[in-house]
């Protein structure tokens, strides 16, 4: 043995080794760097470790089977002892050594007492609440941010990529219970999902300082999770390291990173309060991991919407419960994918509304019980609030959420939406502000905002939001095109476009499927709204004249669903266009309980045209005090929408309508004028009951008259585009009839006209 270890000297193989490792270790530094910088993808680094690794034995061989000498590299059993020169060769190895390790320790003296210090320079002891507030202004609001980036998936089975992505979001949703900590939303971070960007330009995109990035590898039972946190301005690593663990540890290393992560911010940014006190948040864990990657899967499914998604995510979320009865967030996610597939325009099912509540209230009591201080338990509740129209709950609820998860964007939503029903604008519009400063790149939200850009005439603006909505979420950026082109600009034939790509994006979904239909029945094609949607051929049965039809068909989609205000509403419009008053009412006066305060209005645009006529139908059964009542809900909410600068084409319409209830010719003229100039495109609008008195003057036929002149063009338009550039005509066909005229359509619409 002693012979062995005087060769292995004499050969240099002890400083062939340490020169080795030594160099390695530099390398991996400057590698971590250079990569991470270049945004390279965290397996290259991985490569390199895996190289260097091998490389050790081979260099620890070579050196024992190789000798150099002043005629080159030779054998060692082919070189005379008596002129052998390890000797020499050891002396040029120890300078090496020497050198590779000064330049080492001068990094890591770098590293440690220039970096560090200035990294550890905010946190600030001062009890003083004036000091405390002064350290937090000079940090600056924008310091006290993260992004927390899709985890890659590393794993041999691309199913596996739900799992990476339930890790990353389980750390976003931690980390947002930090104190003063900004935490970008899950839509905004998650959509550079497989983007090679710099790190910089996501951070300087999302509004945040720093960025946590990693990666997730599992196999079998085990799972390893790399995860380093960054500063955006420099790219310099102020945290990382890696987790290897039995699957059944998940959430212990969830713990593990986002405490560590939260212990790097709080020296970098003093979280947690004064002195950076303050209980760590911790995950919410299942009793197996089986039923945690069934609750991610479905928590996953509820963020991609649509119905085909949402239905998976229940049946996921029923066999993560079936296997941990008391997993809390699982009850609550439950309830929320149940609330969504409530068949209404702005949902994704066909569940009635007493069906929602039997279903997802059972599991929001259990989670209740289990987590009562869980932000996804509000937010199930608030979203079932709304359901009901109880919007003072929805939004005591969403508020809720928000105090225990700040960047909770559908509970941000859901606070727009009971703002908005409850007519409080300014609220609103802050809110949707909120939610676009936390998730920039949020679809819901950016779909609200396009309305706001509406309401101020910055129809520019609103159309370039929905084009890059279309690279996030088609459906969504045709739609938003469609509302601005139907709602506010008068565009019929522009929003069909875009109406028939959202159509062959989602033939189910209802909030589109009705402005189709009205773009259909506006420029005179029953026939093509009838294909549309089987639950909405009633509307093409009023357009028709075919009132006694409408009426049947939207009295068993009431009964059907009788607490459901869509089709509480549909069956009182019906009602009262077929002239029976007196079960209109009795609809209306429903529908208006469960409202106190507030007018009913329209799902879809928010008109308050059915209040203006529960007004009319109240004068005209001799209730003339309740009349009163009616108008005023519909003019203080017009009033406050006023002050708000969000008045469109239907606020403008619902006025006009009180007007010609109170006799006031000059106020409906100018209101109908002022609702052309918003987008007013509805030939059956001058046909309400409540203008008859008003229907024969001549400035009341001039504006119709007008109305009936642009449908004429946009129908030319519309068979234009249907019959001869159709957009999509492997999903939607017009009917041979439609297109039988070809000199209707004799020269071909240019689809570029309608992007401008």
């Amino acid at each position: 043995m002693t012979s062995l270890y005087r060769e292995l000297k004499r050969r240099n193989v002890f400083k062939v080794a340490v020169a080795y490792i030594v160099a390695a270790w530099l390398v991996l530094q400057v590698a971590d760097v250079v990569l991470n910088n270049v945004e390279a993808p965290g397996w290259i680094f991985h490569v390199i470790l895996l190289l260097l690794a091998i490389g050790l034995p081979f260099s620890l061989i070579f050196a024992w089977a190789y000798e150099l000498t002043p005629e080159g590299l030779k054998r060692e059993a082919e070189v005379d002892r008596a002129k052998s020169i390890t000797h020499q060769t050891g002396r040029k190895l120890d300078f090496i050594i020497i050198g590779v390790l000064v330049v080492a320790l001068g990094y890591f003296a770098y590293d440690k007492f220039v970096l560090s210090p200035t990294r550890e320079a905010v946190v600030l002891e001062n009890s003083d609440a004036d000091s405390t507030s002064e350290a937090e202004t000079s940090i600056g609001p924008g310091e006290k941010s993260i992004a927390v980036l899709p985890f890659i998936n590393l794993s041999s089975d691309p199913e596996q990529e739900y799992f990476s992505d339930g890790i990353s979001e389980e750390l976003l949703n931690v980390l947002a219970q930090f104190p003063d900590l900004r935490v970008a939303a899950r839509t905004s971070s998650f959509q550079f999902k497989g983007q090679n960007r710099n790190i910089s330009e996501i951070a300087e995109t999302l509004n945040v300082a720093h960025v946590l990035e990693g990666s997730v590898r599992k196999s079998g039972n085990k799972v390893r999770v790399t995860a380093q946190l960054i500063k955006a301005e420099d790219g310099f690593h102020l945290w990382s390291n890696s987790y290897d663990r039995e699957l059944t540890d998940i959430f212990a290393i969830q713990d593990e990173i986002s405490g560590a992560i939260g212990n790097a911010l709080k020296l970098e940014l003093s979280l947690g309060g004064a002195g950076g006190s303050g209980e760590r948040p911790t995950v919410v864990s299942a009793a197996n991991p089986e039923a945690y990657e069934a609750y991610l899967r479905g928590r996953q499914l509820i963020n991609r919407r649509g119905r085909e998604s949402i239905e998976e995510a229940v049946r996921a979320l029923q066999k993560a419960l079936r296997l941990d009865s008391e997993f809390a967030p699982a009850h609550a996610q439950l309830a929320i994918a149940t609330a969504l597939l409530m068949n209404n325009p702005s949902s994704y099912g066909d569940l009635t509304l007493v069906e929602v509540i039997d279903r997802a209230t059972p599991h929001i009591e259990k989670a209740t019980a289990l987590a009562p201080d869980l932000a996804d338990v509000h937010a199930a509740k608030a979203i079932l609030a709304l359901n009901r129209l109880n919007y003072a709950a929805a939004l005591e609820h969403a508020d809720r959420a928000l105090k225990l998860n700040p960047s909770y964007i559908d509970a941000l939503n859901w606070r727009y939406l009971a703002l908005s029903a409850l007519g409080r604008y300014a609220e609103m519009i802050k809110t949707i502000e909120q939610l676009l400063e936390i998730d920039p790149l949020s679809i819901i939200g950016r779909l609200n905002y396009i309305n706001y850009y509406g309401y101020k005439g910055r129809l520019k603006e609103g159309h370039d939001m929905a084009d890059d909505l279309i690279a996030a979420y088609p459906w969504a950026g045709y739609t938003s095109h469609a509302n601005l082109s139907v709602g506010f600009e008068g565009d019929l034939s522009g929003g069909l476009y875009w109406l028939l790509r959202a159509f062959a994006a989602d033939p189910s979904d209802s909030f589109s499927n009705r402005y189709l239909v009205r773009v259909f029945l506006f420029t005179g094609m029953p026939d093509e709204a009838r294909r549309v949607e089987d639950n909405l051929t009633f509307k093409a049965d009023l357009a028709t004249g075919r009132i006694g039809a409408a009426v049947e068909k939207t009295r068993r989609q009431w009964r059907a669903d009788p607490e459901n205000p869509t089709a509480m509403l549909e069956y009182a419009d019906a009602l009262y266009l077929a002239g029976d008053y007196v079960e209109a009412l009795e609809r209306y006066e429903n529908l208006l309980a469960k409202l106190p305060g507030r007018p009913i209005k329209d799902v879809l645009d928010g008109s308050p045209e059915a209040t203006a006529r529960l007004a009319f139908v109240r004068r005209q059964t001799g209730d003339q005090a309740g009349a009163a009542a009616a108008m005023r809900l519909v003019t203080d909410d017009a009033a406050a929408r006023d002050a708000a600068g969000v008045v469109d084409q239907f606020v403008h319409r619902g006025l006009a309508m009180l007007a010609a209830l109170d006799g006031d010719r000059a106020v409906v003229f100018r209101r109908v004028r002022a609702a052309i100039d918003g987008g007013l495109r509805n030939p059956f609008f001058f046909q309400e009951p409540v203008f008859e008195a008003v229907r024969k003057e001549p400035d009341f036929q001039a504006l119709q008259a007008e109305v009936n002149a642009k449908l004429d063009i946009e129908r030319q338009e519309v068979l234009r585009l249907i019959c001869l550039n159709n957009p999509v005509p492997s999903a939607w066909k017009p009917l041979p009839a439609t297109c039988a005229d070809s000199s209707q359509a004799r020269n071909p619409i240019n689809a570029s006209d309608l992007l401008d």
